[in-house]
């Protein structure tokens, strides 16, 4: 079976932010244990994706791996190329910069509709929960439990807005971020700046300081563009 050989990663997974509906069937656990694999950075970008070995891991039909595979590659996580086969998808320059500032776009107005709703502070308790936990994977050097709950930390705050289709979206985006960070950027020291960032935008949330906390958020994630722009010239 595709997993992480860290036993004590309490984050979750991408798979376990999708919509509740889609988890009861064997299509979609094949489709979420090779997503994990790929987003925990186990299955690395360019990597072939042989079916014969997923229907030996996952003890399941052919078919159920091409569906699977098919599935994937239109969240754009997998490549299938005529005649070779499916690859975990290597995304280039371009499309980094679409990924990112799409994101920018999309959690500036994530932030618009969060601080329209009643009782905020006490919405927002479970993602500073979730901000205790990245504290803790931070210090005890756990990396896929970091990757993990920042993206979690971004899904979930859509998820509280309500909207199943834009949570859907930033899950995708978030995936698609995580093959960016295991492409240019898988290391372990530069994520102290990201939980505080993650807290800060929080803490303005809360405090009704809703134009900062949207400053802030695109802030976050143009220095993470910056950063992986930088990271692929010198490659």
């Amino acid at each position: 079976m595709i997993q992480n050989e860290n036993k004590n990663i309490q984050a979750p997974a991408t798979s376990s932010l999708i919509l509740e509906e889609r988890h009861d069937s064997e299509l979609f656990r094949v489709y979420a244990a090779i997503l994990d694999g790929i987003t925990d950075h186990i299955l690395l970008p360019g990597k072939k994706l042989t079916e014969s070995d997923l229907c030996r891991q996952m003890v399941c039909s052919r078919n159920t791996v091409r569906s699977a595979l098919s599935l994937l590659a239109h969240d754009k996580i997998v490549d299938l190329q005529p005649n070779r086969g499916a690859f975990v998808h290597v995304p280039d320059l371009q499309e980094i910069r679409d990924i990112l500032s799409t994101r920018m776009a999309m959690e500036e107005m994530i932030i618009g509709l969060l601080s329209e709703l009643p009782d905020l502070e006490q919405r927002l308790q479970p993602i500073y929960t979730i901000l205790d936990h990245e504290d803790t994977a931070l210090a005890g050097g756990d990396q896929v439990g970091v990757n993990r709950i920042s993206n979690a930390f971004h899904v979930e705050l859509a998820r509280l807005v309500g909207n199943n289709v834009l949570t859907e979206i930033m899950n995708t985006l978030c995936a698609r971020t995580s093959l960016v960070i295991a492409v240019l950027d898988n290391k372990p020291a530069r994520r102290a700046g990201t939980y505080n960032e993650h807290r800060e935008i929080l803490d303005l949330l809360v405090e009704g300081k809703r134009n900062r906390a949207g400053k802030m958020l695109r802030k976050h994630l143009n220095e993470t563009l910056v950063r992986l722009e930088k990271k692929f010239e010198t490659q």
